[in-house]
């Protein structure tokens, strides 16, 4: 088991320790100081856009060509699918264009300030199958609080995903929030440079069926994030039916 980092507290007194639980800045106090010593090596200018498990970084590759007075940041868990990101735009001399290995939690308050990010993408995110795993689905409500705080008033949350039921469950919670309204995809800023990403182009080759949303952050104010809940018990009644393994 990681041992409690015994200076946590120092972590807690940092401007992002309001938006980390205790729990983490305890026991994965590395992790957090990896991700600041990266922000002191690759200051991002604002204006600034996310994409989430950017993968192989092609949507992240064709974000940075198409916007150079943006900067985008790919947050991604794996480290080895950083590195072929990082070559993709090193080879372009796309040096708005940036990757981490981080956990998003993490890095979106270690990394900007709040109300200060344009966009965040998350592409065909891993739906964590099993049971077990339901907890660790990026999209439950302790994310789009964090979304929430990071976004602009009047930024935008993209998501794409082929995992339909898990689309029913966040879509269901997003139109219960005061926090956020739904447009048109074909309306977010920079929407005509975005390229397919590997999955969705996967999707396309095989006549895959997926669904996409957009919504934008509303002004903060003191409406609370919807009662219901994206967490495991939510999500019951839509994943589960479907899992491979359970039919």
């Amino acid at each position: 088991m990681t041992p409690l980092n015994p200076d946590w507290l120092k972590l807690k007194a940092e401007p992002f320790g309001q938006y980390i639980p205790d729990e983490i800045l305890q026991y994965r106090s590395d992790e957090i100081q990896r991700i600041l010593d990266w922000k002191a090596e690759n200051p991002i200018a604002l204006p600034a856009e996310i994409e989430i498990g950017s993968n192989r970084g092609c949507f992240l590759l064709g974000l940075a060509r198409g916007r150079r007075d943006t900067s985008f940041l790919g947050i991604e868990l794996k480290e080895s699918l950083c590195r072929i990101s990082a070559n993709k735009l090193a080879r372009e001399g796309l040096s708005n264009g940036h990757v981490i290995h981080a956990d998003a939690r993490l890095a979106l308050p270690v990394l900007f300030e709040p109300g200060t990010v344009d966009a965040i993408y998350v592409l065909f995110p891993d739906p964590w199958w099993k049971k077990r795993h339901a907890r660790r689905r990026l999209l439950d409500d302790a994310f789009f609080e964090m979304a929430h705080t990071f976004l602009k008033p009047g930024g935008h949350f993209v998501l794409k995903t082929d995992v339909l039921d898990y689309f029913d469950a966040v879509e269901e919670f997003l139109k219960a929030s005061p926090c956020f309204e739904f447009v048109d995809i074909q309306d977010v800023p920079g929407q005509d440079t975005w390229t397919l990403s590997t999955r969705e182009r996967h999707c396309l080759e095989d006549a895959l069926p997926y669904r996409q949303l957009a919504i934008r952050n509303l002004a903060s104010s003191s409406a609370a994030l919807p009662k219901t809940t994206l967490t495991e018990k939510k999500l019951l009644k839509h994943n589960y039916r479907y899992h491979p393994d359970e039919n």
